[in-house]
């Protein structure tokens, strides 16, 4: 029994023992491979390894081009130019207005106001026609269409406004019945621009228009709208035409300044010798410290009428 155990101990040693020279073995062949390998060739092995954990140079383009395609993905796109509103189209010119042959305008004349009604319904914006309808209008007597039509005309044509035959109609109508008569005095202050007021004053001052109308011509010159329309000139004239007092020294450089020959009528009969007061036979100056003043303003407004006289074309000329 104890032969049989020492033969099996003995079995594990011989088998370390086997392992144990087997090991050595082939370390000693591993050493004798190292000891015997060809120098050349491990250098072209240590070479390729190398290459092969190092990136490749066409890599690296790669990688800055997909930088710098990241870099501009992630920048904001350019905003999109605002589009062009598409341009109006021009609106087509205006015709002129139609206009009478002058053999019409003639023609409808001599045939009275009706013919003329008729041309002026066919050519309603020719300033010719409607004149002359106004015309004839106001001498067939029919004054209330005529100052109608004259209002149309003057909307029209503004510059007729300065026509003496319209000019002498209205003034027929302001003399004429209270109804006829507002309507002139409405027709001079609203629709003919500067020279309506310019009427009013003469309405006012001349000596063929009763009290009615004078009263109603005056207190229409001094409503704010009137004096707006008004010129300086006939400002500074009906400013003085009201005066109770002697004018002020300012009031005077003003008339010196804008004054024209309805001013110079009351300058001058400042500086006139009129009767006094309680004395029949004793003339007295009304404003006697400013005749000085007076004599400078008078002589002010003649000069500026003579020299607007002298600068005026001959009457042939302007009517040519």
């Amino acid at each position: 029994m104890s032969h049989v155990g020492e033969s099996g101990l003995g079995r594990p040693k011989a088998a370390a023992t086997l392992a144990a020279l087997g090991l050595l073995a082939a370390t000693g062949l591993v050493c004798g491979a190292v000891a015997l390998r060809d120098p050349t060739a491990v250098t072209a092995l240590e070479q390729g390894a190398s290459a092969s954990s190092s990136p490749s140079p066409a890599a690296a383009p790669s990688s800055s081009s997909n930088s710098s395609s990241r870099e501009s993905s992630s920048a904001p796109a350019p905003e999109p130019a605002p589009a062009l509103a598409p341009a109006e189209p021009e609106a087509p010119a205006k015709a002129p207005p139609a206009r009478a042959q002058p053999a019409e305008l003639e023609s409808a004349q001599a045939a009275g106001s009706a013919a003329l009604g008729a041309l002026a319904q066919r050519y309603p914006e020719d300033p010719a026609v409607l004149r002359a309808l106004a015309v004839a209008q106001g001498r067939e007597k029919a004054m209330a269409t005529a100052l109608l039509t004259a209002q149309r005309l003057f909307e029209l044509a503004p510059e007729e406004a300065g026509n003496d035959e319209l000019k002498q109609i209205i003034l027929r109508a302001a003399n004429g019945t209270p109804d006829l008569a507002l309507t002139a005095f409405d027709l001079m202050a609203k629709h003919m621009g500067s020279r309506g007021p310019d009427l009013l004053y003469e309405v006012v001052t001349a000596p063929k228009f009763g009290d009615w109308p004078r009263d109603h011509a005056s207190t229409r010159l001094m409503e704010s709208s009137v004096r707006q329309l008004a010129s300086p000139a006939l400002l500074v004239a009906d400013d003085l035409r009201r005066l109770t007092e002697c004018p002020t020294k300012a009031m005077l450089a003003r008339v010196r300044e804008e004054g024209d020959i309805r001013a110079l009528h009351y300058i001058k009969a400042l500086g006139t010798p009129q009767p006094c007061r309680g004395h029949r036979t004793r003339k007295c100056l009304r404003c006697g410290p400013l005749q000085k003043e007076l004599r400078a303003t008078a002589s002010a407004i003649e000069k500026r009428k003579n020299d607007k006289a002298a600068a005026a074309p001959p009457a042939a000329s302007a009517a040519r």
